[in-house]
């Protein structure tokens, strides 16, 4: 690669090996070097003296003094690799362990590295690019300490792309390593995605959200913990290394990272579930090894029949569609939902950015925003949803509240009462019931809430939150009549609800998906519910007796998890976003397995979070990790 690294710098940090014989021991000297040895190779070109590698650091203030003064040299490109244990402290910062580390709470953020504190030292840093790799547990963590990086003072004083954040785990989640391995599952995975690049990808290089996409399904097709990732500006774009699997290029790969053989993994054990357990910190260590033998078979059910006969024609009326006008610019990160208001004039968004964005669609082809963003979370916001009436908007973040904003006047939204909280982990979903009387949201703690918002300026909880999912709560959503709800979970379940006082389960779950079930979405009838999964595939359930459901058949095709469902409001269409950054669309029936109804649809840069037929069917929107809303033009 032609590019010029003598200004830039890579820090390689790694430790192992632990004082405190309650922390388990890792081959982080074995990932560093493994990292070394990518980066000063033909592949990615860093000069051997520009990469600096740090294993078995003994205190945080150890580190901090040897790596200030290279961060101070750094002019071009900044490179931190950080792969060890990762703890929560007692007010949910990230620590990374230190050779002295002592993971008693009261001790802990004075003998680990607080990412926080990192990050402060990052900051200083004049680099244009700011590119960070954790391998580690809990690294989700790291995102609040991220955003600063977008501060405007700090963007004036260095103007910058940003940084870039990639990590091996949620914020609740565990990274992995295989037992008696040589490398960690998730650095492991970063060099084979690198070293044999990407067949499907057409560019000379391989930018860093590429990386990311392709390390994330390939984690997710193993079963090992889902990659996270954050960023500001541009860092994303970086052109971290030649794309081997391109015409252009004949590097060979990596020696001694083979792909491994269907069936061949090795035993994987959670990286702090070994010896000992130390209730304090989290640190569950017990003798439960998790043995991958290939994705499990889809278990039976009674739900689980075979389609009636008489399916889908097998060639179906083609349903097709065209980008309308420029993308819609504006966030700073990841669209995760957007929402038309009913009349199909106005849009909504929301993000990363932990704003919402309102869209004047009068002239979809020139649509344009509609008054400032509207801010006030701390954290990401992860759904949006319009009232059947069209003059509120209710949200949902990761900072575990739910807002009610009214927008009778949508380039001037007012919020309405106080910022409804109680739950105790992030609200991934929104929706309001066809009568806009109920409100439900479903929550990372595993429950779905229900407040009566007749009074929106002050919603009252409806009975007490539901309770039957094992994991997080991702996707909710009513049938028409709201006397039905769905919902879809990191349990890879899906569940019908009746909307009583309290709501009570209807029937068993749904299962036969594999992976967590991101979206929900009810036909307009009301007798037709989808699912998409990280399994990539959609399923189709017949839902007329709610007790009973049918399951109809399933859709695959994408090459990554399905983010997004959504019905035409004629019933007959269903649209799908995906992380492959595609968009399809499916035609379904009560009579089988939803059916291609054209190609995948490409136009984004990144995953496909959220799609959204308008009113009266003729748009498509669809928000994106690209930091973009697309519009598009249906033709049925």
């Amino acid at each position: 690669m032609d590019r010029d690294l003598s200004r830039s710098r890579a820090i390689l940090i790694g430790n192992g090996v632990y004082a405190d014989d309650r922390i388990p021991d890792l081959p982080a000297a074995e990932c560093v070097t493994a990292m070394a040895e990518l980066l000063t190779g033909e592949l990615c070109g860093w000069p051997p003296d520009r990469v600096m590698s740090l294993v078995d650091v003994a205190s945080p203030d150890d580190l901090a003094r040897r790596v200030i003064e290279p961060i101070r040299d750094t002019q071009d490109v900044l490179l931190v690799y950080y792969v060890g244990h990762g703890m929560r402290t007692s007010d949910g910062q990230l620590a990374l362990a230190m050779g002295n580390t002592d993971p008693d709470w009261e001790v802990l953020p004075h003998t680990a590295m607080l990412y926080e504190n990192l990050a402060k030292i990052l900051r200083r840093c004049r680099a244009a690019t700011k590119l960070v790799l954790l391998d580690c547990c809990h690294a989700e963590l790291s995102n609040q300490s991220n955003y600063l990086f977008q501060s405007a003072d700090f963007g004036e004083t260095y103007p910058i792309d940003g940084v870039y954040v990639i990590g091996a785990s949620g914020k609740h989640e565990k990274a992995k390593t295989p037992l008696n391995g040589t490398l960690t599952c998730f650095t492991e995975a970063f060099l084979q995605v690198v070293s044999n690049g990407v067949p499907d990808f057409s560019a000379p290089t391989l930018p860093m959200e590429r990386i990311f996409l392709e390390l994330r399904a390939r984690l997710r097709k193993d079963d090992l913990p889902t990659p996270v990732d954050s960023g500001a500006r541009d860092a994303r774009r970086f052109p971290f290394a030649l794309n081997a699997a391109h015409p252009d290029h004949h590097n060979k790969l990596l020696d001694g990272l083979p792909e491994p053989s269907p069936g061949q993994l090795p035993p994987r054990l959670d990286r702090r579930t070994l010896l000992t357990a130390v209730a304090a910190v989290g640190l569950t260590i017990g003798n439960s090894i998790l043995t991958l033998d290939g994705r499990p078979a889809r278990p039976s059910t009674v739900a689980d029949t075979k389609p009636p006969s008489g399916g889908a024609p097998s060639t179906p009326t083609k349903a097709s569609m065209t980008p309308l006008g420029q993308p819609l610019l504006g966030h700073t990160d990841a669209v995760h939902s957007v929402a038309f208001r009913p009349g199909g004039r106005v849009l909504a968004s929301g993000g990363v950015d932990r704003t919402v964005r309102f869209w004047d669609l009068s002239e979809p082809a020139r649509a344009k925003p509609l008054g400032p963003s509207f801010s006030g979370h701390t954290d990401t916001v992860y759904s949006v949803a319009f009232s059947p009436d069209g003059n509120l908007l209710a949200d949902g973040s990761a900072d575990r509240s739910v807002r009610l904003l009214d927008v009778t006047d949508p380039a001037k939204p007012v919020r309405l009462g106080t910022p409804a909280t109680g739950r105790t982990d992030a609200v991934f979903s929104v929706a309001f019931s066809p009568s806009g009387e109920l409100l439900a949201g479903g929550s990372g703690d595993r429950t779905v809430r229900l407040w009566n918002v007749t009074d929106p300026a002050r919603p009252e909880l409806v009975g007490q939150p539901v309770v039957g999912h094992t994991d997080a709560v991702l996707s909710v959503a009513f049938s028409y009549d709201e006397s039905v709800m769905g919902s879809g979970g990191s349990d890879h379940a899906v569940r019908l609800w009746n909307v009583a006082d309290p709501p009570a389960p209807v029937g068993p779950p749904l299962i036969g998906h594999t992976d967590r079930v991101y979206c929900v979405a009810f036909s307009p009838n009301g007798h037709l519910l989808a699912s998409g999964s990280g399994d990539r595939t959609i399923r189709l359930w017949k839902v007329t007796d709610p007790a009973n459901p049918v399951f109809l058949g399933d859709a695959t095709g994408h090459k990554d998890s399905v983010e997004a469902v959504a019905f035409s409001p004629g019933g007959g269409l269903l649209a799908s976003g995906s992380s492959d950054g595609t968009i399809r669309l499916w035609r379904v029936s009560e009579s089988g397995s939803p059916v291609p109804a054209d190609r995948p649809f490409t136009g984004h840069r990144g995953a496909v979070y959220s799609v959204a037929f308008s009113p009266d069917g003729n748009l498509l929107a669809s928000g994106s990790a690209d930091r973009t809303v697309r519009l598009w033009r249906l033709a049925h």
